[in-house]
C-alpha cells in the first residue's frame, strides 16, 4: 500500500503535499485504516525529517476533521434514538470536559496502542471542546508518532532488530496498562 501512496506523490510532485495531508485526512476518517503507510511513504517521499513533519501536520488535520465529522453525525444519530439504553450511554459520555477531557485524550494518544479513530470518536461524542480536543490530540500525538517514523524509517532502511526491540516496548506498556485498567476495575468493585 505505501507504493501506491509513493507513486501518487512522485505523480503530484508539486502537490505532493496537499495530497499527503488529503491522505492523511482521509485515514483518520476512516477510523480503521492505520497511519504507517502514509508515513512510510513521507518519509521515502520527502525524507525522514520533512516526512514526519507532513506526517504530523496531516494527522493533526485529519484528528480534528474526523472529530467534527463525527460529532456531527453523533448528534444527528444521537437526538434520533430514543433507546434508554442509547441515552444511558451518549449521557456517561458527554460528561467527560474539561482538563479531565484534556488529560484523559492526551494519555490516550500517548499510548501507541491505542486506536486513533477510537480516541477521537471517543472524544467527539464526549462534551470536550473542539479546541481542547485538538490541543490535547496534536501534543499527545508527537511522540507517538515519532516513534512510529522512526520504527517505519528502520524498517524501510535496514534490517535490523530496532525495530522489534520497539514492538516489545510497546507490548510491554499494552501488558502495563491492561493491568492497572484490570487492577482499577477490581478495587472499584
Amino acid at each position: 500500500m505505501e507504493d501506491t501512496l509513493l507513486h501518487w506523490l512522485q505523480q503530484a510532485d508539486a502537490f505532493a503535499v496537499p495530497i499527503s495531508l488529503l491522505i492523511s485526512i482521509l485515514i483518520s476518517l476512516s477510523g480503521v485504516l492505520p497511519s504507517a503507510f502514509i508515513t512510510a511513504a513521507n518519509l521515502i517521499y520527502f525524507g525522514f525529517w520533512y516526512g514526519l513533519l507532513w506526517s504530523f501536520l496531516g494527522e493533526a488535520l485529519g484528528a480534528w476533521v474526523a472529530f467534527y465529522v463525527y460529532r456531527r453525525g453523533f448528534y444527528r444519530v444521537e437526538s434520533r434514538s430514543e433507546s434508554p439504553r442509547m441515552l444511558k450511554w451518549t449521557k456517561r459520555l458527554t460528561h467527560q470536559t474539561g482538563w479531565r477531557a484534556f488529560w484523559q485524550i492526551l494519555f490516550l494518544r500517548l499510548l501507541p496502542f491505542v486506536p486513533s479513530g477510537l480516541v477521537t470518536f471517543l472524544s467527539a461524542t464526549s462534551g470536550v471542546s473542539s479546541v481542547v480536543f485538538l490541543l490535547a490530540s496534536t501534543i499527545g500525538k508527537g511522540p507517538a508518532l515519532v516513534l512510529e517514523a522512526f520504527t517505519v524509517n528502520q524498517l524501510i532502511t535496514h534490517d535490523s532488530i530496532i525495530p522489534w526491540v520497539i514492538v516489545g516496548i510497546f507490548l510491554i506498556f499494552h501488558l502495563v496498562y491492561l493491568l492497572v485498567k484490570k487492577r482499577r476495575s477490581i478495587d472499584m468493585n
